[in-house]
């Protein structure tokens, strides 16, 4: 099964037997792989699609409780404060350009992983400023906006080149995710940042970002390619922004 818009991991509960019989003599990890093997069945029998298995596995962790790791339950997502994303970017441009550069696509474009390190020179449209990521979850390609100035900056990367990979390996391949997850975590580290930081990290930052600043909600499930309303939701419970307006006029006593 690919990767989860959340990074989410398997949070089964081992030690326990659904059905009510006794676990004597099973490990947990026993119990663990027969319940993966469990819910696999439930979904190759329902015949469900990726989105529809992640979206019937969340809303099952919801029903008994369970957050995804590195998520509190409620509330937005882990993400970069603007602070954090100024050192971090600066770090990796004090590194090199092409670090910089790839940083700076991953942030702004909100991309997977997965679908970052495909990315070749021929899916850029400098003419419309769009990024077209082919090698999403659920397979369907979608364009995504950019920045003027991040279109010349990857004008001057590019150069000459009209196809191949964005960003070439040493190897002439493309990065693998786990390279790409290496170098987040060494910039961040090179930054000062103290909490963990990893390519899922900068989506949710870019994400937050675009809520907060009011983009609205069927367009931020649009850019991020969400198949389920209920993901991009989470951006927006509650707004940042809606608390410090909120708070501004009381301390102030401007809603007076």
């Amino acid at each position: 099964m690919p990767e989860s818009d959340s990074s989410e991991s398997d949070s089964s509960r081992s030690g326990s037997s659904e059905s009510g019989g006794s676990t004597r003599g099973k490990t947990p990890e026993h119990d663990r792989q027969e319940d993966v093997r469990r819910v696999a069945k439930i979904l190759r029998d329902g015949n469900y699609s990726y989105d529809q298995s992640a979206h019937l596995i969340k809303k099952a962790r919801r029903r008994v409780g369970l957050s995804p790791p590195g998520r509190s339950s409620g509330g937005s997502p882990e993400r970069l404060s603007s602070e954090e994303q100024e050192a971090f970017l600066e770090a990796a441009y004090d590194r090199d350009g092409r670090t910089g550069l790839q940083m700076r696509v991953l942030l702004e474009t909100g991309a997977r992983v997965s679908a970052f390190v495909q990315v070749r020179v021929e899916d850029i449209s400098f003419r419309d400023l769009e990024i077209r990521l082919r090698h999403t979850k659920g397979e369907k390609p979608r364009d995504v906006p950019i920045l003027s100035s991040l279109a010349n900056e990857l004008k001057l990367h590019v150069g000459d080149r009209r196809a191949g990979w964005l960003f070439r390996s040493r190897q002439g391949g493309h990065y693998s995710k786990r390279r790409i997850q290496q170098i987040v975590k060494s910039v961040a580290e090179e930054a000062g940042i103290q909490k963990r930081v990893y390519p899922h990290l900068l989506r949710h930052t870019v994400a937050q970002r675009l809520a907060d600043e009011g983009m609205r909600e069927e367009l931020l499930q649009q850019f991020l390619g969400h198949e389920a309303p209920e993901t991009t939701q989470r951006y927006y419970e509650p707004r940042r922004t809606d608390v410090k307006e909120a708070f501004e006029e009381a301390m102030t006593g401007r809603s007076r």
